[in-house]
């Protein structure tokens, strides 16, 4: 028998390495467990897991929240911002056990955090049958809306047959997210926000459809939305497309947000929000991973690499940044951290699309242009504008930031002193 001091220093050790997360329930901030919730919401037509990307302890809560709700209603759907619509026949053909991993990951473009974040999610639908909706607009589609507006996709299967971009509280928490880039007009944004509302009719009119085709005599489905919490937050976004089409359907809806003590601090977010918040810390978020074959020793050895040249004799320049006083965070409400450019919405490549950058603004200094692609930010892999809008705003104003920009083909790190902006009120 060990010692009662070993077995309280394994616990501490265990409980130390842990990403914890609570469950809160809105109406009256008790904590609840998986149990409880899915005890809750095993009755209702379809659940928004709303994320945090990128966040560990949330992906983890949402599969075991998966795995009870499936305990309890075995006919269940897996709907998923992750996978475009495109991508649905690989995905089933995975499913079915048709194809290999690597053949299903080669066809459908999944995120780069997919190994450590959704592949769990995945994997548990394989094994029990469970269908998966690659419910998305494709980003080169959303990239178009955002370019050239909403009518430039009109008709094209992989879009909601109907869209909308009302400017209502959606609207308005989706300027506060992306305000303050220099040169963004009204109309840009208003392109951009039609963009965000194609994701939202699309994955919508997915999960729509696929009851619709449901069979009366059939049991009707659970079907778990899991995407990004602006895409379902107070019932928004996808949610709110999805009661639009179907007002008859029970949609509840979980947030996350994080806090520095989950196991103590108070869940910050409003009550409506949604029905449950998971509650998990503040970390620094680990770098990306994409497949599962990904050797990330090999990819800061890359990272570290000088850029490949494009031409005899083409290179991106690597600019010096001059020493910076250490890091502060930015108490003040009025402004936010920016880095001095204009990004475009998207990009059919990955990564956030350069439109323009300011005279004598960070990006300038650290030898950014017009043109170039930002693909990671302190070594994290950007998706796309949303993303990087993210994670522009856990920087720290004054801080050294490291931006991986690709131009022409090659690759290069540069620092960049993270600048400020004003917050629009």
């Amino acid at each position: 028998m060990r010692p009662i001091w070993i077995v309280a220093l394994l616990a501490m050790f265990a409980a130390a390495c842990a990403a914890p997360a609570r469950i809160v329930r809105t109406t009256d901030g008790a904590a609840v467990s998986v149990v409880v919730v899915a005890d809750d919401l095993a009755a209702a037509d379809v659940v928004a897991l709303g994320e945090l990307h990128q966040t560990p302890a949330v992906h983890e809560t949402h599969l075991a929240i998966v795995k009870a709700l499936h305990a309890r209603r075995p006919q269940m759907v897996v709907a998923m911002e992750m996978f475009e619509r495109d991508a649905q026949a690989p995905l089933r053909e995975y499913l079915a056990g048709k194809i290999d991993e690597d053949d299903f990951l080669a066809a459908s473009r999944p995120w780069p955090d997919y190994k450590r974040d959704y592949r769990p999610v995945i994997e548990f639908a394989r094994k029990n049958g469970i269908p998966v909706l690659a419910a998305n607009a494709p980003r080169k589609l959303a990239s178009k809306v955002a370019r050239e507006g909403a009518a430039a996709v009109k008709g094209d299967p992989l879009v909601a047959r109907d869209t909308t971009a009302p400017e209502d509280a959606y609207f308005t928490e989706f300027v506060k997210a992306m305000d303050g880039h220099p040169g963004v007009t009204k109309d840009f944004l208003g392109r951009m926000y039609a963009a965000q509302c194609i994701k939202d009719d699309t994955m919508a009119e997915s999960i729509t459809d696929y009851l619709a085709g449901q069979r009366v005599d059939e049991p009707k489905p659970l079907i778990v939305l899991i995407c990004g919490r602006m895409h379902s937050d107070h019932g928004r976004g996808t949610v709110q497309r999805i009661k639009n089409r179907r007002p008859d359907l029970d949609c509840r809806v979980l947030s996350a947000e994080s806090v520095k003590d989950p196991s103590s601090d108070p869940f910050t977010s409003p009550k409506d929000v949604g029905s449950y918040v998971v509650v998990t810390a503040e970390v620094e978020r680990p770098p990306m991973m994409v497949g599962p074959a990904i050797d990330a020793e090999k990819d800061k050895a890359a990272a570290k690499a000088p850029a490949a040249k494009t031409g005899e004799d083409k290179a991106v320049e690597v600019k010096p940044v001059a020493p910076v006083a250490p890091a502060v965070a930015a108490h003040d409400e009025n402004v936010r951290p920016a880095l001095g450019l204009m990004p475009e919405y998207g990009g059919d490549e990955g990564g956030v699309k350069v439109g323009s950058v300011r005279e004598g603004g960070a990006a300038e200094k650290a030898g950014i242009e017009a043109g170039d692609v930002l693909v990671a930010l302190n070594g994290v892999a950007i998706k796309d504008i949303e993303h990087y809008t993210e994670l522009l705003d856990a920087l720290a104003i004054g801080a050294s930031a490291k931006v991986r920009v690709r131009r022409e083909g090659a690759e290069v790190e540069l620092a960049v002193v993270v600048g400020s902006r004003p917050r629009n009120r």
